[in-house]
């Protein structure tokens, strides 16, 4: 990126502008088989916009006008605003008012819970507290309307995790007009309560302090209570404590907030915004975001926006991205292939669940995004190219369909929480076997069938003369599933299919408005789209 560019990408007035550096990488650190084919190697980057090409490299003879610069950097960054507010990715006043409304009464909620275990404790109950906290896309300020809020229950050292937040809180829960959906998700490294409360998706865990006030142990900010917690406590803990160092280290939290609303916007739509299936976590997000924040303090939303395509199209792997920008001292894990450290101390890395083929795309639509947005000067240049959904039905010929079906929608909703928390070893079968496979999140119903009932179909990449045994996969997934005693009893009344379906046999609803639609297949119109119950990107 040459100087003159670069400066388009900082608010200065022109006569103010300094020279800019170029950017320097490297500164950086039913038993159904697939037919027996040799397939064709994995399918390029999805096709770019009509019009759209990469240019040879050459050198402007003339110097550009500075004011020419600010000023089509000014538009590209009012058209992105206003783009974000046309696709809905901005609450209104009144779902703010809603989400506040929400927390506040959870608030209340475990307060009346943490005295009735201190009653039952014998333990005074004005002296009994317990309070929540929020973390989370909600706490960035860059949530959007279908946002899920992420909440922590901090409670007092007498009311333990397996009875008291599992048994009786739920239970409370579930007695309140509000509260609809609860789900548990017991055995998780972060384990936690899923419902929604009037119409917002909530995500709360668990963290037990060694004492009995618990509220006036963080609003403390000591971090004496932090010492003698167990580990599934302090995992509990640690999205509130980085998400207060993100908002410490970037420079500009509006124009933070903003860059990650647009970020997570393309991550959904390109299909890359699923931690269980093996793509982008929100947390990964917001610290990218902030990495390019820090690099460009007074940069406009455009040129944010830009330069995270430039920057992490480009960036070398091997080495962690680092808010602090020290050298990383903990031992990095086998197999991650993303590695970006969370900024808290000690600092760790964040959870991954990527793999080799999550992470292919995921480089090629970061490639993709730089491709598009690195020409300042197309007159012609239109968000909705970047943010076009991903086409997964003319991008592949087969496809894997995982049905899950229970006998009710509560059971069905348990159900298919445990089995996504199983996904990654899924799709780590699937590419030991030769066969990358390209998960979407989007979920269908079969109106065929009569209990209620979810579909996924992932997009199939074989790389070599592959058979690929259905029945085998099925059932060395499902023993994954069963492995212990808590999928055991999911597994009683539900059930799980596999079958594997080519690209004229998918759902009506899978096509969109594409124009591959009027070749659709009369007996698919039975299948509808099914609400997306969870969030990764938060």
């Amino acid at each position: 990126m040459s100087a003159t560019t670069a400066a388009a990408y900082h608010p200065l007035p022109p006569a103010m502008a300094p020279d800019l550096p170029v950017w320097a990488y490297s500164a950086a650190p039913e038993a159904k088989t697939l037919p027996v084919f040799h397939a064709p190697p994995p399918p390029p980057p999805p096709p770019l916009p009509a019009g759209y090409h990469l240019l040879p490299p050459f050198s402007l003879a003339f110097q550009v006008p500075s004011t020419l610069l600010f000023e089509m950097d000014s538009r590209r960054s009012s058209s992105l605003r206003q783009f974000l507010e046309d696709e809905g990715a901005v609450p209104t006043p009144e779902e703010d008012m809603t989400r506040e409304q929400v927390i506040r009464k959870l608030k209340e909620i475990v307060m009346e819970w943490a005295k009735a275990v201190g009653f039952e404790q014998r333990v005074p109950p004005r002296r009994v507290t317990a309070t929540v906290l929020t973390y989370g896309s909600y706490t960035l300020g860059a949530h959007g309307p279908e946002s899920d809020i992420d909440a922590l229950c901090v409670g007092p050292c007498i009311a333990n995790l397996p009875h008291h937040f599992f048994v009786v809180l739920r239970q409370i829960l579930q007695r309140r007009p509000e509260v609809s959906g609860l789900q548990t998700v017991e055995n998780a490294k972060v384990p936690l309560m899923r419902f929604t409360f009037s119409g917002i998706s909530v995500d709360l865990t668990y963290a037990q302090l060694h004492v009995i006030d618990a509220v006036q142990a963080i609003n403390s900010s000591s971090p004496q209570f932090l010492r003698r917690l167990d580990a599934r406590s302090l995992r509990s803990l640690s999205g509130v404590r980085v998400n207060e160092q993100i908002v410490q280290l970037v420079p500009n939290a509006e124009t933070f907030q903003v860059l990650l609303r647009c970020i997570k916007l393309w991550a959904r739509r390109r299909g890359l915004h699923c931690h269980l299936l093996g793509f982008f976590a929100g947390i990964h997000l917001a610290i990218l975001a902030a990495y390019v924040c820090q690099k460009y303090p007074n940069a406009s939303v455009n040129g944010l926006f830009t330069m995270f395509f430039e920057i992490f199209a480009n960036w070398p792997w091997q080495i962690p991205v680092d808010l602090h920008g020290q050298p990383f001292k903990c031992r990095r894990p086998d197999g991650c292939l993303m590695p970006i450290v969370m900024p808290c101390t000690p600092p760790e890395l964040c959870v991954s669940n990527m793999t080799e083929g999550t992470f292919r795309k995921i480089r090629e639509e970061l490639m993709r995004g730089y491709t598009l947005t690195k020409d300042l000067w197309r007159h012609d240049f239109e968000w909705t190219c970047l943010f076009e959904p991903f086409p997964y039905v003319p991008t592949y010929k087969y496809f894997l369909r995982i049905a899950l079906c229970a006998s009710t929608s509560e059971e069905l909703q348990d159900w298919a929480g445990w089995v996504k928390s199983r996904f990654r070893y899924l799709i780590l079968k699937l590419e030991s076997n030769g066969i990358e496979c390209d998960p979407d999140s989007s979920q269908e119903v079969d109106h065929t069938v009569i209990k209620p009932n979810i579909v996924y179909h992932w997009g199939l990449i074989s790389h070599t003369f592959t058979r690929l045994d259905i029945s085998s996969l099925k059932e060395d997934f499902m023993k994954n599933v069963i492995n212990d005693v808590y999928g055991n009893v999911k597994c009683t009344h539900s059930e799980l299919t596999m079958s594997l379906v080519e690209q004229s046999e998918l759902p009506k609803s899978m096509y969109g408005d594409s124009l591959y639609s009027w070749n659709l297949p009369m007996h698919m119109v039975g299948y509808q789209a099914a609400t997306d119950c969870w969030s990764a990107v938060g």
